[in-house]
């Protein structure tokens, strides 16, 4: 790790270690990472806790899974430790840091919009920090650059910080990896969803789907919340959801599961964008994606659902049909490469 006294970009990784696997945003740090190295820019990681494996500045001397919005907010206390030449944000947050370097930030939408979120009654107090610092977030977010990671985001992060729409780059996806997936033509009446195993990311609406058509689902994604999973295979019991959890899995072997399936649902109403959508249409999966996300801008819009009763008749239905050469087309212009051009565009301004 270089020394954080000549380093060029100070790179905001907040939960770096815990998020790189089935985690669009881990997705968007590694490729962010190789990129500066293919430049051969000096960097730093920059983390409130302690990640696992990678090196970082960080503040906590441990790894923490839990409380990750305030970790967020948190994360400035390491990032005051570096004097870059330029901040590469990519936790989201305009936390204030543009008085010591420029700052770049990559975010997805706040959670304080007003998206469809799990934080609701009591729940909304774990929030109030935002609510309460919001003030001095929206004065950074004036200051500084921001890219959204959709539409989707961008209209919220205007709403929130009260700042013109901002320009739009869509996540990385490592498109070539599941196109080896792609032209398996024996497939199953079967679905698939991915996502990290955690309460926000509405992994009961894939139980409940399964439940209401009786069609076979595997659920995919890093083992985050074990309380949470227990909720989960408890709804399955309790609806007789014919449906499977599986977590950790390597991702080759989520490659060979997908060749396998026929359609990818994706739960997560909201969501910010929703990079196993796009990795599921490079294999050759039909997406269902809800309307109020980032994946529906980028999906044939007859694939969308608004409620899971709407989920339920779209997916019996696309069981009989095949869109895989069309949508597995559309995957093709979210390479890594093309993030890189589209980003190292942007970042390059400061150094």
């Amino acid at each position: 790790m270089p020394s954080i006294k000549n380093v060029e970009v100070g790179v905001i990784a907040h939960g770096l270690g815990i998020k790189e696997i089935y985690s669009g945003e881990g997705k968007v740090y590694l490729t962010c990472f190789d990129m500066l190295k293919l430049k051969g820019v000096s960097f730093v990681p920059i983390s409130f806790a302690k990640p696992r494996k990678t090196q970082s500045v960080h503040t906590l001397p441990f790894s923490l899974p839990k409380f990750d919005k305030y970790q967020r907010l948190l994360v400035k206390i390491s990032a005051s430790k570096v004097k870059p030449k330029v901040f590469l944000n990519l936790s989201g947050v305009p936390i204030p840091l543009s008085s010591i370097a420029p700052h770049l930030v990559y975010a997805g939408a706040p959670a304080i919009s007003s998206l469809p979120s799990k934080y609701k009654g009591i729940w909304k107090l774990y929030l109030l920090p935002f609510y309460l610092y919001l003030p001095a977030l929206k004065r950074e977010a004036s200051r500084i650059e921001i890219i959204a990671n959709s539409n989707l985001s961008a209209e919220a992060i205007s709403e929130v910080y009260g700042i013109p729409k901002p320009k739009v780059i869509y996540p990385p996806v490592d498109v070539k990896k599941f196109e080896l997936a792609y032209k398996c033509k024996e497939r199953d009446d079967m679905f698939i969803t991915v996502g990290r195993i955690e309460r926000g990311k509405m992994l009961e609406n894939a139980v409940t789907l399964s439940a209401r058509t009786g069609i076979r689902g595997i659920i995919v994604g890093s083992l985050i919340e074990k309380d949470y999973l227990e909720r989960l295979l408890k709804l399955a019991r309790e609806t007789g959801a014919n449906i499977k959890i599986l977590y950790d899995l390597p991702q080759n072997d989520l490659v060979k599961l997908m060749s396998k399936a026929k359609v990818y649902f994706h739960p997560t109403i909201g969501e910010h964008f929703g990079i196993p959508v796009v990795e599921a249409m490079a294999a050759g999966l039909t997406p269902l994606v809800p309307v109020k996300s980032g994946a529906y801008e980028i999906v044939p819009k007859e694939l969308g659902y608004s409620t899971i009763e709407e989920a339920s008749t779209k997916l019996k239905d696309l069981m009989k049909v095949d869109m895989k050469e069309k949508v597995h087309e559309i995957s093709k212009g979210f390479s890594s490469s093309a993030f890189e051009e589209k980003m190292w565009e942007h970042l390059s301004k400061y150094l």
